[in-house]
């Protein structure tokens, strides 16, 4: 018998958050697959004995509850593709699955703003306005939140499709600092700019405040090998607020931490991702992961 659920329901019903729930789909600690819509299904034993786990006695879902065995379901589901030539996206699950409720633009932070509406973008995505996308200016608006992801009924990717219509966008045509930011990091090692002795200079400045304030013999630990946790950081601290690394700082003195950053490539926010370009993207993880590895660290500590 399969057992068919919705991951906030399953959250409920165990006492957990549902990104737990997620994560143990994700790892196969609950053997669950991608059902209709936004649901799962798995097996009604593998229920049982997760029910058995939690000392939970097994219950019926709200909607749907137990399946017909998998041998007298009807036909497998038709897999949709997406608009022959599109440009946008590989597969029917970024647009061409939109019910154009407008559940996206109920859940969205700032629909409204200049026009925007999450389901005007699916919608133009799936007719093929790629033009009018591309140059559009709600696709820097939105801040990928994802909360429209979240509520869409029929899972519709619309945070990949955001990102797939910022990379099609002329890199010169990107909104100024986030292009500046990008080229900044790839050239110089973080988003603003900020000289690599200027950088070592705060950090040995500050761990000596630290240590004066409530941290005797404390030191910023700078390049060193072995430490446990490699520390990477958001450059608008050091730029403007560098005191707020303090508190990361003091958690790890009062634990007795083994921490380190990195004296090159140490920006924590990669706006690549936030941009559209996959290239940079991977370059500047790249040079995190070669500093995982130079420093012999074992953990990694991102700011965002």
């Amino acid at each position: 018998m399969i057992y068919e659920f919705r991951v906030i329901d399953l959250a409920e019903e165990f006492g957990v958050h549902r990104n737990t729930i997620r994560n143990w789909i994700k790892s196969g600690a609950i053997p669950a697959k991608e059902g209709p819509g936004r649901r799962y299904i798995m097996d009604w034993s593998d229920y049982q004995r997760l029910c058995e786990k939690f000392g939970k006695t097994p219950r019926m879902p709200r909607t749907g509850g137990m399946q017909k065995p998998a041998q007298e379901q009807g036909p497998p589901p038709i897999k949709l593709k997406a608009v022959e030539g599109n440009k946008f996206y590989p597969d029917a699950t970024w647009a061409d699955i939109c019910l154009t409720c407008g559940t996206c633009a109920s859940a969205c932070p700032i629909a409204g703003v200049d026009g925007l509406d999450p389901r005007k973008i699916v919608r133009m995505a799936a007719l093929g306005l790629t033009d009018e996308l591309v140059n559009t200016d709600w696709i820097w608006k939105c801040t990928m939140c994802a909360k429209c992801e979240e509520a869409c009924p029929m899972d519709v990717k619309i945070v990949q499709l955001i990102r797939k219509i910022r990379s099609m966008r002329p890199r010169d045509q990107v909104p100024g600092p986030i292009h500046k930011g990008v080229v900044n990091c790839l050239e110089r090692g973080n988003n603003l700019g900020i000289p690599k002795d200027d950088f070592l200079f705060l950090l040995e400045d500050l761990g000596n405040e630290l240590a004066e304030e409530c941290c005797p013999g404390f030191s910023t630990p700078v390049d060193v090998r072995g430490a446990r946790i490699l520390v990477t950081v958001n450059s608008k601290e050091p730029f403007a607020e560098p005191d707020d690394m303090k508190w990361w700082w003091k958690i790890f003195y009062a634990t007795g931490e083994s921490w380190t950053i990195s004296s090159e490539n140490w920006e924590g926010v990669n706006w690549g991702l936030f941009s559209g370009d996959d290239e940079a993207l991977k370059t500047i993880v790249g040079r995190i992961v070669d500093n995982m590895k130079r420093l012999n660290c074992e953990g990694l500590l991102l700011p965002e």
